[in-house]
């Protein structure tokens, strides 16, 4: 899969607006590339402590209180892609041990559906973590999220991360 393409768009399309308005377009054009809802979206900034990821996206009206520690957390996928420095799939999310409260309280109503697979992401600027993205596929049950996270698909929001550690949002 080659990626320059849609990472050389991505660059263009986030050169210019406000930062919401970049995060907006980034997290959609992230669920079209992977071909999931953009509340299937999940964007995290880290704060200028470097103590706590900040949750952007998917926009909330809760999400801008909510700062989730990078060392702490130990049940937080967020949190241990951070730690960690090294992005992930699970195609068993739901049964994985984590913090079910991030995606049942910060989607709206219609979008407060189970994450049922899930594939993150760091996003870094030479050593300095700067963002981490996940995708997800959500359903009642794991046979409703549709296909499995592949390992091509992880490299691929790999690409994008390192596309994104050049832009300023």
């Amino acid at each position: 899969m080659d990626m320059r393409p849609f990472c050389r768009e991505l660059s263009s399309s986030l050169s210019t607006g406000t930062p919401g308005q970049k995060i907006e377009v980034l997290a959609r054009r992230l669920a079209e590339f992977f071909k999931v809802e953009v509340h299937e979206v999940g964007l995290f900034q880290i704060d200028s402590t470097g103590r706590f990821l900040n949750f952007v996206w998917p926009q909330h009206r809760l999400a801008h209180d909510i700062k989730i520690p990078i060392k702490s957390f130990y049940t937080a996928l967020v949190s241990k892609t951070a730690r960690e420095r090294t992005g992930s799939i699970d195609n068993a999310f739901a049964t994985s041990r984590h913090l079910k409260m991030f995606e049942l309280s910060l989607a709206d109503r219609e979008h407060c559906i189970p994450m049922q697979k899930v594939m993150t992401v760091p996003v870094f600027d030479g050593d300095k973590l700067l963002w981490v993205i996940q995708i997800s596929r959500k359903g009642k049950a794991l046979a409703d999220a549709g296909p499995d996270f592949t390992e091509q698909q992880l490299d691929a929001l790999q690409d994008v991360a390192a596309t994104l550690a050049i832009i300023t949002i």
